[in-house]
């Protein structure tokens, strides 16, 4: 994901529904980036390493923004991911891209496909560690410079 997104040093990254963090842990490990993450359950932002941390549900941010770069990896149940992904997408930065993964289910296809620059289908196991075989894919939406 983070080799996925062109990340640069200084970029203004965001990370909704952080989780653990393993993402944004990523991004900080590798650049010197300002990074905002949101996460709805306090006692996995305690968990977090951000500039800026808000204990908040993401899908009620109406004020976030704008990024250079939103990663994310969403939940997945009853298409959740679709919601998470349509709204972080209206806090890029013109030029900015959207690299997420998501389940690789018929909505998915139906409706986020049609926004992705790329879409990789990743390995059926690839999240089997965390105890899901969910289909999953990789994938970029760019945000037009107009």
């Amino acid at each position: 994901m983070i080799e996925a997104d062109d990340l640069r040093d200084g970029h203004e990254v965001l990370e909704p529904s952080a989780g653990t963090g393993a993402i944004t842990s990523a991004v900080l490990a590798l650049r010197r980036c300002a990074v905002t993450a949101v996460e709805i359950d306090p006692g996995l932002c305690t968990r977090l390493r951000a500039s800026v941390i808000l204990n908040r549900d993401f899908l009620s941010c109406s004020d976030l923004g704008p990024f250079d770069r939103v990663l994310m990896k969403p939940p997945f149940a009853q298409g959740a991911d679709i919601r998470h992904i349509n709204h972080a997408s209206r806090f890029l930065k013109p030029g900015g891209m959207l690299v997420a993964i998501c389940a690789n289910g018929p909505r998915q296809q139906s409706e986020l496909r049609p926004l992705a620059t790329t879409w990789e289908e990743l390995p059926d196991d690839a999240f089997a560690a965390e105890g899901t075989r969910v289909r999953t894919v990789l994938f970029t939406i760019h945000a037009s410079l107009a």
